[in-house]
């Protein structure tokens, strides 16, 4: 665990030293720390990270590379030139980290109420390491992140572009194309929520089901968990979700983005909650919880500045960090942090 909190502690230390001395907000040393850290590890970090560098490590034969229909199209032209170019397997881990974090950290930079503890929620929240096991997801969640700007400016066209964008590395991009919609709805947040959980009560089993038996490698999807992991992550979400919502309403917040914001998070942890309910395995629809709770680095900052106490944000910033510090160790088989043998000096 401790490489991981090296990384957060070097970063959080750069962006206050790059804010103090030159009065603007750290971006590059921050993205090159980040990308280069997933990088750096090791295959066996990660539960999926070896089906992901098998074909660097066996040293396939570019010639004899098969694009298989079960896999999207984007992601495999992706591995197909790397593997032109060498059976590296850093080059995969490094390069689909450089997209995520650039992601993140482009909206982060223009979007945030304070940009420091965006990067730390960033990090702790476990958004950053979502892709050290679902890389393709990860790649499609970072690439929808740029959509958000257009959902709020309300341009539908490149909303719908960047979502087709991002299903080409994972087809659940596509299921964030009503969340638009119900977004912009004319209608109190408290009804959206509640059309949002029946109508995900009523469809969502079916929609799990379809999406199994159409790919092979979603057939898990439909399988029934026995790990508390997912229940955990989605109760977690829940509880931020309650305590949002009442600061919003206590503080009187009525700033249009924030309420977007809030919106498009609510109605999407809601639309989990069925899912859940019926006990499918968190590492398949559950794991659509991630493009809505990202938008937490951007909401929780104006809530924290609203409330304007040093020690409730001290608290909480500790409490993210204990999630961060479980769900790391207990969840996700990211720890112990394995270093790719290249970089090993002993």
């Amino acid at each position: 665990m401790l490489p991981y909190l090296l990384v957060l502690g070097f970063v959080m230390f750069w962006i206050v030293l790059e804010q103090k001395t030159l009065n603007r907000k750290a971006f590059w040393i921050p993205f090159l720390t980040l990308s280069l850290f997933p990088g750096m590890r090791s295959y066996r970090v990660g539960t999926d990270s070896g089906n992901y560098t098998r074909e660097f490590r066996t040293q396939l034969d570019i010639y004899n590379f098969e694009f298989s229909e079960s896999v999207e199209i984007g992601y495999q032209w992706l591995e197909y030139f790397l593997l032109r170019i060498t059976h590296n397997y850093f080059w995969l881990f490094f390069i689909t980290g450089a997209i995520v974090v650039f992601c993140y950290l482009n909206v982060i930079k223009r979007y945030s109420a304070n940009y420091l503890f965006s990067v730390y929620l960033f990090v702790t929240l476990n958004f950053y390491t979502f892709f050290f096991n679902g890389l393709r997801q990860g790649i499609a969640m970072a690439i929808f992140a740029l959509a958000i700007p257009y959902m709020l400016e309300r341009k539908l066209i490149p909303y719908m572009l960047v979502i087709v964008l991002a299903s080409l590395f994972h087809i659940t991009a596509i299921f964030m194309i009503p969340f638009y919609f119900l977004v912009h709805l004319r209608i109190k947040l408290s009804y959206k929520l509640i059309a949002t959980f029946v109508g995900s009560f009523l469809i969502s089993g079916l929609l799990i089901k379809y999406l199994a038996s159409t790919n092979e490698r979603y057939e898990t999807y439909s399988e029934v968990s026995e790990s508390a992991g997912g229940l955990l992550t989605l109760g977690f979400f829940v509880i931020l979700l309650i305590f949002v919502y009442f600061i919003m309403h206590y503080y009187k917040i009525k700033h249009e983005q924030f309420l977007k914001l809030l919106t498009f998070y609510a109605v999407g942890v809601v639309f989990l909650i069925p899912v859940a309910m019926l006990g499918a395995n968190p590492s398949g629809p559950q794991r659509l919880l991630n493009y809505f709770t990202w938008t937490l680095i951007l909401i929780l900052p104006v809530v924290f500045k609203k409330i304007n106490n040093v020690y409730i944000t001290g608290i909480s910033a500790l409490l993210f960090l204990v999630y961060f510090i479980l769900a790391t160790t207990k969840f996700s088989n990211l720890t112990p942090y394995i270093m790719n043998p290249i970089f090993e000096i002993f």
